[in-house]
């Protein structure tokens, strides 16, 4: 039990230096001249992973389609709920869920751009994923592969008990 906290905690460190640390690199993009370079190269933004969680959840609410990927931090929550319950299984059906989820929303967010102001002035069209991108999907596998190894002991466990 004692590898399995120390493990949960090492994935819980990695998500909050992935919430911490720049996540995805945007181009900000004039609205008049979508779908061309960007004017300015100067023009990008690094967003931070706590930023992305806050506007994720406006952007669900918003239906951008990107904002499916905000979907993996409760997913991965629920990962390590399971992962300490003993629950191998769901636990492993979750992270992979989580990673997934995470990565498949926000590798939409190559096709279909962000608002970046109020006034609808420019949009953030995403560049590429940074350090705290791959560090936030790192956190979920680690618990996942953690639960397959689990899962795959538990038979051998329960063999030896019987005898």
């Amino acid at each position: 039990m004692k590898y399995k906290i120390i493990l949960l905690g090492l994935s819980l460190f990695l998500y909050g230096l992935a919430l911490a640390l720049p996540c995805l690199l945007f181009n900000v993009v004039p609205i008049d001249s979508v779908g061309a370079s960007p004017s300015d190269p100067n023009a990008v933004y690094a967003m931070r992973g706590f930023e992305l969680t806050f506007f994720g959840i406006i952007g669900v609410l918003f239906l951008q389609i990107p904002a499916i990927g905000w979907f993996a931090n409760p997913i991965y929550w629920l990962c390590c709920i399971m992962f300490m319950l003993q629950r191998y299984r769901f636990s492993t059906i979750a992270g992979i869920a989580a990673v997934l989820i995470g990565f498949g929303g926000t590798l939409s967010a190559f096709w279909f751009n962000l608002p970046a102001d109020s006034g609808g002035v420019s949009e953030l069209a995403l560049n590429q994923f940074l350090l705290g991108f791959w560090l936030w999907l790192a956190a979920p596998s680690l618990i996942t592969l953690v639960s397959i190894i689990s899962l795959l002991k538990q038979p051998a466990q329960l063999t030896a008990r019987s005898n």
